[in-house]
């Protein structure tokens, strides 16, 4: 079962669950696009990453007014692009191929929330965990180069931090637009062999929220 597929299980039950409005609880959807990095060796900085996308549920639990622990469960898509260069026999170029790494995590950021005072603005900051999924190369890749890097790990974990605003369509519903930083603290692998060094994630995020009104 791929990520979406599961995300989808999970949205279908909450929406299915017989809940009760609560001033201090809030459902919403959300939606958005990523921008991946990495960092940690010398070559890290020639990765050719491209916009990926983001979708899932947030959960918002009000300590006080304006207070709140902020939660998501959502799939990503992060994508880099790859390409290969071919040569003849006379080491002369003869053309290029283009390729896109994909890699698809559950995303589970807990996060602090903040709003300032009467203002529609906030700032939230917590630890995120990533599991992936999968990762794959389309179209086929025709070099394998798995003895020639470190393991890649299912695990990552780092700290979020993002700004945002409050948009409200009426007494129950409201939208969220927020740039948030994902960024990565443990080593995730992939890194080659003859190079060293670690791979840490940096991502940032346009994300889009629909509070639901539950």
């Amino acid at each position: 079962m791929n990520g979406s597929k599961l995300l989808l299980i999970v949205l279908g039950l909450i929406f299915s669950m017989n809940l009760s409005a609560q001033n201090d609880f809030k459902i919403g959807i959300n939606a958005g696009i990523n921008y991946p990095d990495i960092r940690g060796h010398e070559y890290a900085k020639y990765n050719n990453f491209k916009v990926g996308y983001l979708f899932g549920v947030t959960f918002d639990y009000y300590l006080k007014e304006n207070l709140s622990l902020k939660a998501n469960i959502n799939y990503e898509r992060k994508i880099k692009k790859l390409q290969l260069t071919y040569f003849n026999n006379e080491a002369e170029e003869t053309g290029t191929e283009n390729f896109r790494e994909i890699y698809e995590y559950i995303n589970v950021p807990i996060l602090l929330k903040y709003e300032f005072g009467n203002s529609k603005f906030f700032a939230n900051s917590g630890p995120f965990l990533n599991y992936l999924l999968d990762n794959k190369i389309e179209p086929d890749y025709p070099n394998d180069d798995s003895d020639v890097v470190t393991e890649q790990k299912n695990i990552d974990f780092g700290l979020s931090i993002g700004i945002g605003t409050n948009i409200s369509l009426n007494e129950n519903n409201d939208l969220t637009i927020e740039i948030r930083d994902d960024f990565g603290i443990i080593d995730t692998g992939g890194v080659p062999k003859h190079v060293g060094g670690t791979v840490k994630t940096n991502t940032i995020k346009l994300i889009l929220s629909w509070g639901l009104g539950i």
